[in-house]
């Protein structure tokens, strides 16, 4: 096998923990309302991949491996979406309050009808 197609065998293998590293990271992502998804993004695909290439460097080589790794990535991407979200909360929390951006009416929220300007009666003319 030449160098360029081991390349292109290793690239494939991280694409597919990749893929399978974001799958979970959407469900956690949409179920904690995208706080914090940005910041979890890298660390799920970090853990997805990581989980995934252990499974390889533990021995098992065949197809067997391969579909047991892209469920260790699986694992992985969801243990490091978790993890990421967790980390943005924390550090959201530690933020002191002046550095947090004042909302004043948010999405949703009802706001006061405008006073509508006085108009002179007939009997004040």
């Amino acid at each position: 096998m030449t160098f360029e197609a081991r390349l292109g065998f290793i690239a494939f293998f991280l694409f597919c923990w990749c893929v399978f590293g974001l799958i979970p990271w959407a469900g956690v992502a949409v179920s904690a309302r995208g706080r914090g998804a940005l910041l979890a993004l890298p660390l799920a695909l970090t853990a997805a991949c990581a989980t995934g290439i252990a499974i390889p460097l533990l021995g098992q080589r065949d197809a067997a491996g391969y579909f047991l790794s892209l469920g260790t990535a699986f694992i992985g991407g969801a243990l490091g979406s978790l993890t990421g979200i967790y980390v943005a909360r924390r550090v959201e929390a530690s933020r002191p309050a002046k550095d947090k951006p004042v909302v004043d009416h948010p999405i949703g929220a009802h706001r006061p009808a405008p006073t509508p300007p006085e108009t002179p009666t007939a009997t004040e003319s």
